[in-house]
């Protein structure tokens, strides 16, 4: 059995780098030359940054809002949990309203 190396010959256009080479010039020029804000369009940028920011702690703190009230709902889900098993394990009931093992009858 024989093991042939094999080479990928790739040809490779002198042109289409030069279009390249241009390509990216222009778009690296087209940048560089843009134009500023004149006031009115500044002012009009700075009031939508704004705006952004507002939403995005509106939106910041009712995740957080969520996030807390899950957390309290599982934190009680497994105190009581955890309450019924230890109160079933000493011959008890838990009352979750009172949150107290009493004996059972």
């Amino acid at each position: 059995m024989s093991h042939a190396n094999t080479k990928t010959n790739v040809n490779f256009s002198g042109k289409i780098a030069l279009v390249s080479v241009f390509i990216l010039g222009a778009m690296i020029t087209g940048q560089a030359s843009a134009n500023g804000f004149t006031p009115s369009e500044r002012a009009a940028v700075n009031q939508h940054i704004e705006l952004l920011s507002e939403q995005q702690d509106r939106s910041d703190e009712a995740m957080i809002d969520n996030q807390q009230l899950d957390f309290n709902l599982g934190l009680e889900k497994a105190e009581n949990t955890f309450m019924s098993n230890i109160c079933n394990e000493h011959g008890r009931a838990y009352d979750n309203a009172t949150e107290v093992c009493y004996d059972q009858k």
